[in-house]
């Protein structure tokens, strides 16, 4: 495990750079999605990476494998728009 610091400066224990998977990783690896400048955030209580847009309204990150079963946000449509135009 490897200590990482999200956008607000929470560290968490993360798996290690050679332990990636393949496919995109919210840490490591992200992929070049719409929502990639916006800053990191991990909801530990939701166990899951989030994206914070300039609205300051988290988005689940399109990276984070946890996010993708709990897509549930206090959407202000940010995401919709920018994934879908991107």
């Amino acid at each position: 495990m490897e200590e990482w610091k999200d956008s607000i400066g929470q560290v968490v224990m993360v798996h290690e750079h050679g332990q990636c998977k393949a496919g995109p990783c919210p840490i490591h690896h992200p992929s070049n999605h719409p929502m990639s400048t916006w800053p990191q955030i991990w909801r530990n209580d939701r166990h899951m990476m989030e994206r914070v847009c300039p609205h300051d309204v988290g988005h689940p990150d399109p990276d984070c494998k946890y996010a993708q079963r709990d897509m549930i946000h206090g959407c202000d449509g940010c995401c919709q728009y920018t994934l879908k135009e991107g």
